[in-house]
């Protein structure tokens, strides 16, 4: 049964829009390449991703590295990884089939729109314009932006304040269960995408409002 009444559209980036995980590993493997450790797979990345940048050096760091590291070398890695990122932003990864199109079709029928990312806020503006997609929508809340991030409701309820709009006129799209969690701790209906990542871990699980298998089918829910 299709929503009814939506207003605003709450949108998960990695997994969900773009598939980042290209880029990232070129700017982990670039990281780890400075201080002589061993590379990341694409693979492995997939489980890591979805809590934000720091924690996905944590997780490459906590796994190539044979020894115990301090806080100033994590620090100096992910100053590093960040440099690199910024550096390959755009260069290996892409859209998902219907992205484009589909966040432009929902933009023409009147949706107000959110990015609602863990990916720090810093690097949101330049992803966007490479793909094309900066005007698809009315607000960027990267997981630095506010004082929590996903899968703490905060920022869809942010959104949601913001337009002005209700909780039973927002859905939450997203790939993870940090995506689906966020959306049912703020009492909004959610969709999960089955192409994303999500730690490895079937979407179903999480137990959303609805399960799609291609971003195009939002038009047929919305």
């Amino acid at each position: 049964m299709p929503l009814c009444n939506i207003k605003l559209i709450c949108f998960d980036l990695d997994g969900t829009l773009v598939d980042s995980v290209p880029d990232l590993r070129l700017a982990l493997n670039a990281m780890l390449d400075e201080h002589q450790l061993a590379h990341c797979s694409e693979r492995e990345i997939k489980t890591w991703v979805g809590n934000g940048l720091p924690k996905l050096v944590e997780r490459a760091l906590n796994h190539v590295t044979q020894t115990a590291y301090d806080q100033a070398f994590f620090i100096c890695a992910l100053a590093s990884f960040e440099k690199h990122y910024q550096y390959y932003l755009n260069s290996a990864s892409g859209l998902y089939d219907g992205v484009a199109e589909t966040l432009s079709a929902l933009k023409k029928k009147g949706y107000k729109t959110a990015l609602i990312t863990n990916k720090a806020e810093q690097f949101l503006p330049d992803l966007l314009a490479g793909f094309n997609i900066a005007d698809k929508f009315d607000l960027l809340l990267g997981g630095d932006t506010l004082s929590r991030n996903k899968p703490d409701p905060i920022q869809v309820n942010f959104a949601c304040e913001h337009f002005s709009v209700s909780k039973e006129q927002t859905v939450m799209v997203g790939d993870s269960r940090n995506d689906i969690l966020a959306g049912q701790n703020a009492n909004v209906r959610t969709i999960a995408l089955t192409y994303g990542y999500n730690y490895g871990e079937p979407v179903s699980t999480l137990n959303p409002d609805f399960i799609i298998n291609q971003f195009n089918e939002l038009l047929d829910l919305l």
